[in-house]
């Protein structure tokens, strides 16, 4: 979902910074306003959850692969506005760093991701949630099924944004300047592809979420949010499904609607799950990398549990034991729709658009593609457990940019606060020594 650059106009790109940075400027001004020692990391927190999300490719319809967000997650606990903030700082970075989305497509990508998706599933679940007690069971289903339209209007956006481009802008013969994927093309595949694919998995990682949160951590369901929006919610009575109970029929729930959706669109063959071909897996490889993840599970995790302060421990390893096993999304073959390289459009069109040969190398990410940049890592034919070592380092260090960013934010949120104090104070004293005149 992530749009690279030069599949879109620059003008396009741009223009989408009409709608995007006014509501940036909006989110800003209200969540500023409960940033604290409590908040910010709380803040980090969940926009590390989505940059880390973001990574976990999985196969969907097609034959590509896609992944989900988490913005409706964010945006029920925290709240629509501070979801805008956390999934934009996660996107910028991915696009900044690791190449994951053009620098020009910055401003499109923050709309669809970040405003498009949790708005639209934020709303979803409290139209579905309704009255309904904060820690009930409806607000778990309200929370998966909003989940699940806001990603899904999400891919719309994109597929609609990628379609108007050979309309908007082609060659005098009809060669597309930029994306080559016709309208007819383009909505119907982000479609398919996140509604049988990436939406379920949006959609049970937004309910399982609730459902833990709701058990665990009750109390920040209503604490940023109502202070942003002025909601005052019955809280009622919390979940009594144990946690590891309610996580594993989740991800045996997920295992299994994918596995049935990539067995209809695989044309009932396993080897051809999602329409893809998984014979070219090199499964002894993926065997070896496997091995090679957990023996680095064993020793992270536990060592990320010792280290981290107490108040952030569970979040933390749970952000770690995720970016760990990100590279199992290195497995499925194909790549996501609409973010392949000028080789790949050359394969399946015959040309490459003028505008992908201009801007596709607009920008060089330090880590690009998600690895360490590092001959170790990236050799050509490099072994795929190795590939594995450098996505995982790359996805640590992703969290650990974010949590620096936010921290930065709160020094200097603090700073003007106190400036501002100081400026009112001056001018109190000021009036007052007038006044005794």
């Amino acid at each position: 979902m992530h749009i690279p650059d030069g599949y879109l106009s620059p003008v396009f790109s741009l223009g989408a910074g009409l709608a995007t940075v006014p509501v940036w400027g909006v989110a800003v001004n209200k969540v500023q306003k409960v940033l604290n020692n409590r908040t910010v990391p709380l803040l980090a927190i969940f926009s590390a959850f989505s940059f880390t999300i973001m990574m976990f490719n999985i196969p969907v319809p097609g034959g590509t692969t896609a992944h989900a967000v988490g913005g409706t997650m964010i945006a029920i606990v925290l709240g629509p506005w501070a979801a805008v903030i956390g999934v934009s700082i996660a996107l910028i970075i991915q696009a900044l760093f690791f190449g994951d989305g053009g620098v020009l497509a910055i401003f499109a990508n923050c709309l669809n991701m970040g405003i498009i998706l949790p708005f639209v599933g934020y709303f979803s679940y409290k139209l579905i949630a309704g009255r309904a007690a904060l820690l009930s069971t409806r607000r778990v289903w309200a929370a998966g099924i909003g989940s699940y339209l806001g990603i899904t209007m999400s891919a719309l956006a994109v597929g609609i944004e990628l379609g108007l481009q050979p309309l908007l802008f082609h060659t005098a013969n009809g060669q597309a300047l930029y994306s080559p994927y016709a309208l007819n093309v383009a909505v119907p595949t982000m479609l398919l592809s996140h509604s049988l694919g990436a939406s379920i998995v949006e959609a049970l990682v937004t309910a399982m979420g609730i459902g833990y949160i709701q058990k665990n951590y009750p109390g920040y369901l209503s604490s940023l949010r109502s202070v942003v929006s002025g909601e005052a919610l019955e809280v009622g009575e919390p979940q009594r499904i144990p946690t590891w109970q309610f996580m594993l029929l989740g991800g045996l729930t997920a295992i299994a609607l994918l596995f049935i959706t990539g067995l209809l669109t695989g044309k009932g063959q396993v080897s051809h799950l999602f329409g893809a071909d998984w014979n070219l897996v090199d499964w002894s490889a993926v065997g070896m990398m496997l091995l090679i993840i957990a023996g680095i599970a064993l020793v992270l995790i536990p060592l990320a549990w010792y280290l981290l302060p107490r108040n952030i421990r569970r979040a933390g390893t749970f952000l770690v034991t995720f970016a760990i096993l990100a590279p199992l999304g290195l497995i499925a073959p194909g790549f996501a729709f609409g973010e392949g390289s000028a080789t790949d459009v050359k394969q399946a069109f015959g040309y490459i658009p003028q505008g992908l040969k201009q801007f596709s190398t607009l920008w060089s990410a330090p880590f690009g593609g998600y690895n360490l940049n590092a001959p170790f890592f990236t050799d050509p034919g490099a072994p795929l457990w190795r590939q594995a070592i450098g996505y995982e380092m790359s996805g640590i260090i992703g969290i650990l940019l974010i949590g620096a960013l936010l921290l930065i934010s709160l020094t200097l949120l603090r700073r003007s606060r106190q400036s501002s104090i100081s400026s009112s104070q001056s001018v109190e004293q000021r009036r007052g020594s007038k006044a005794s005149w």
